[in-house]
This record gives structure tokens, C-alpha cells and sequence, in this order.
């Protein structure tokens, strides 16, 4: 059972600190932030899915509507900064603004379910590992996703 609050968590740390994203890097923050609730839909099926993903999927949100309102990331929108809460919008550029975030969500999913499929293996073992140690490092994460056993003691 998880010790804390989460019943699971991923922790990215940065190689060096970051002031600024690109849009790579935060479709990548999109992803990983999906995979926990697509991972469900897989493993369980989609009747089956839990509330568990609900901060993954409130994060990702954030991510897209950022990229949308504050960044200027998308075509449709354009390079106009929306993200003052005070601001008004019309009601058809607030729907634009709708459409670009949910756009940038699904786009995002249907990238966690290629990856999560085409990886499954390793999704598998690294599943496995987790439900065994709770905690893995990023060497530990290495071995077990290359099928190797993890020298490590519970």
C-alpha cells in the first residue's frame, strides 16, 4: 500500500535548472502526465478507470492551458497571451481556447497509448518492480526496464 496520500506519483528532475520550456519539453510534461490514466484504461479497461489519475489529469490541463493562453504554442490561438484571469474574452475565442486545450489533451493520450503499448513489456516489469520496492532510482529504473534483476533487497 502507498505510504502517502498518492496512489502513484512520478518525480522528474531536471538536469539543470529550467526557466523556460519548450514546447517539446511540455508535450513530453503532457504525456507523462496522461500515462497514469491511460495505463489504466489499458491494464483495466476504460468501465474500469479510477478517480486516482484525477491530479494527473488536472496537471496536464494546466500544462495545455498554459501552453494555449500564456505561451502562444498553438496555431489556431496564435501568439497572444491570454492568461490574465482578470481579462475577457469573447465567448467564441473562450471556445477556441477550449478547443486548442482539449485538442492538446487528446493529442497527448493517443501519444501515452502508442507508447505504453508499444513499450508494454517494459511498462509490465516496471509495474512489477514498483509494487514490490515502492521507490525505484533512475539506475534501478535502467535495470529493470532491461529485464534484469533488480540486486536489491526488500
Amino acid at each position: 500500500m502507498p505510504r502517502g496520500s498518492a496512489l502513484g506519483m512520478v518525480s522528474m528532475l531536471s538536469e539543470k535548472d529550467e526557466l523556460s520550456w519548450s514546447r517539446k519539453q511540455l508535450m513530453a510534461r503532457l504525456d507523462v502526465a496522461m500515462g497514469g490514466r491511460v495505463a489504466e484504461e489499458i491494464v483495466f479497461g476504460h468501465e474500469n478507470v479510477t478517480s486516482g489519475a484525477a491530479s494527473d489529469l488536472e496537471n496536464a490541463t494546466r500544462i495545455a492551458r498554459s501552453m494555449v493562453t500564456r505561451f502562444g504554442m498553438t496555431d489556431k490561438v496564435g501568439p497572444v497571451a491570454h492568461g490574465d484571469k482578470n481579462e475577457q474574452v469573447s465567448p467564441a475565442t473562450q471556445a477556441l481556447i477550449d478547443e486548442e486545450i482539449k485538442r492538446l489533451l487528446q493529442e497527448s493520450r493517443e501519444r501515452a497509448v502508442n507508447m505504453l503499448k508499444q513499450y508494454s513489456v517494459e511498462h509490465r516489469r516496471l509495474a512489477e518492480a514498483l509494487l514490490k520496492y515502492e521507490t525505484l532510482s533512475v539506475d534501478e529504473i535502467k535495470v529493470v526496464v532491461s529485464g534484469k534483476p533488480l540486486d536489491r533487497k526488500i
